[in-house]
């Protein structure tokens, strides 16, 4: 993974895309619903990520009760459906008492350009598209939906220097 936040700021707030970041990007139906594949360990990396004091917050463009599912399982605070993530960003970092320097934004397309501008760590996934990619601070190897929130967590987290206590958790030290 590429260079990081601008500064020693703590990253207090990780806004996620869904379809391409937590997900491979394919969307599939059957009579009862949509489903997506998530990567395991990109939803225990977000579950270390809250436990340790950085609140992920996904943001999605498509509504889908296969992401919703997703999300309550892993108790994570999501938005689906959202036109302006922009917007909602806004109301967390009201709410939360939050500047847009404190936050990082994982994305991989163009509705994420304008959330990944405003944010003080821009992160793409691998396989992004190139105007994402040139956004950017920080590109993951891996692909969206293999892997990329996981690296992304795991960065964060060594910068905010909380890495130490997920390796302990696990006598992996």
């Amino acid at each position: 993974m590429a260079s990081g936040a601008r500064d020693a700021t703590a990253v207090k707030i990780l806004f996620l895309d869904v379809d391409g970041t937590l997900t491979d990007g394919l969307i599939g139906f059957t009579r009862d619903g949509d489903f997506r594949h998530f990567w395991v360990r990109d939803g225990l990396a977000l579950e270390w990520a809250r436990d340790l004091g950085v609140r992920p917050v996904i943001i999605s463009g498509r509504a889908s009760q296969a992401v919703e599912a997703r999300m309550h399982d892993l108790r994570l605070e999501f938005y689906l459906g959202i036109k302006d993530k922009v917007a909602c960003a806004e109301k967390v970092l009201a709410r939360e008492g939050v500047t847009w320097d404190e936050c990082a934004m994982v994305g991989d397309d163009l509705p994420d350009v304008p959330m990944l501008r405003r944010v003080g760590w821009p992160i793409a996934v691998g396989d992004s598209c190139p105007e994402v990619l040139r956004v950017a601070r920080t590109v993951t190897a891996a692909k969206g939906g293999f892997g990329a929130v996981r690296e992304a967590v795991e960065t964060i987290l060594r910068h905010n220097g909380t890495w130490p206590q997920v390796l302990e958790r696990y006598e992996a030290k």
